[in-house]
C-alpha cells in the first residue's frame, strides 16, 4: 500500500494524494441516515453551537446530549463499524470519541462555509488525546457543488464530490488542510455527521499543541 497512488480496500478507493483520504459510498443503512438528516433542527435552534466569520459559518453540536436518537445511531454505527487502521497505513492504536466532543451533528446553511483549515491537535477536554482521524458522512440527500470537500496539502489540492451516504475519513497531519470554503448555495444547507478518531499518549505534553482548529486564507482553490 505505501508505493501506491490509489488502493482499493474494502471496497474504498483510497487516494495518497494531495494527502491519504478515502470515500466509502452507501456506509449505512439510507433509511436510518434519512431520519437522522430529517431530525437535523432548522438552523435557528438555540442549543447550536455556532461559527462565525471570518473562518466559517456553521453550526454543530458540542457533544453527544444535544445529538438526535436517530443520528446517535448513525454516528455510533460508524464508529463501531469503521476502523482507520484497516484502510491507512498506521500502526497507532486508535479510538472514537463516543461522546462527539466538536463532532456530531454539523450543518453548513444557505450562504454558509467553512475556511480551509487543519483540526486540532489535542482533545479540547482530554489533552493527552491526539487527533489520528476525521471521518464525516454525508447527510443531506439533495447535492450541488458548493457541499464538494476541498482538500490541500500547501502545494496542491483536490476535490472529493458530496453525495448522500458516503463516508469521507482522512489522516489528520500538519499537511491535511481541508474545507468547504465556498459558500453554500441560498436555499441549501449541507448536512454532516462527524466522527474523530484518537491516540492516547499519558506521557505527551500540551504545550504548544492546539486545542483548536488553524485557518488559512491564502490557499490557491483554482
Amino acid at each position: 500500500m505505501k508505493n501506491k497512488k490509489n488502493n482499493l480496500v474494502k471496497d474504498s478507493l483510497i487516494i495518497n494524494e494531495p494527502f491519504p483520504h478515502l470515500a466509502i459510498d452507501n456506509f449505512v443503512s439510507s433509511s436510518l441516515l434519512r431520519a437522522a438528516s430529517m431530525s437535523f433542527p432548522s438552523v435557528d435552534w438555540p442549543h447550536w453551537h455556532r461559527y462565525g466569520a471570518p473562518n466559517s459559518v456553521k453550526v454543530g453540536t458540542r457533544d453527544r446530549m444535544r445529538i438526535t436518537t436517530p443520528s446517535q445511531m448513525v454516528l455510533d454505527y460508524i464508529a463501531t463499524h469503521f476502523d482507520p487502521s484497516a484502510y491507512f497505513d498506521n500502526n497507532t492504536d486508535v479510538f472514537p470519541d463516543l461522546d462527539y466532543y466538536a463532532g456530531g451533528m454539523h450543518m453548513l446553511p444557505s450562504n454558509g462555509f467553512l475556511g480551509m483549515h487543519i483540526d486540532t491537535d489535542i482533545h479540547g477536554g482530554n489533552l493527552n488525546w491526539k487527533r489520528e482521524y476525521s471521518v464525516v458522512l454525508c447527510a443531506s440527500e439533495h447535492y450541488d457543488s458548493s457541499f464538494d470537500l476541498l482538500l490541500h496539502n500547501g502545494k496542491n489540492h483536490t476535490r472529493v464530490p458530496y453525495k448522500f451516504n458516503r463516508l469521507m475519513a482522512f489522516k489528520c497531519s500538519d499537511d491535511s488542510w481541508h474545507g468547504v470554503p465556498d459558500p453554500i448555495t441560498e436555499g441549501m444547507s449541507r448536512k454532516t455527521l462527524a466522527v474523530f478518531f484518537w491516540s492516547r499518549d499519558k506521557n505527551r505534553t500540551c504545550e504548544g499543541k492546539r486545542t483548536r482548529s488553524l485557518f488559512r486564507h491564502d490557499l490557491v482553490l483554482n
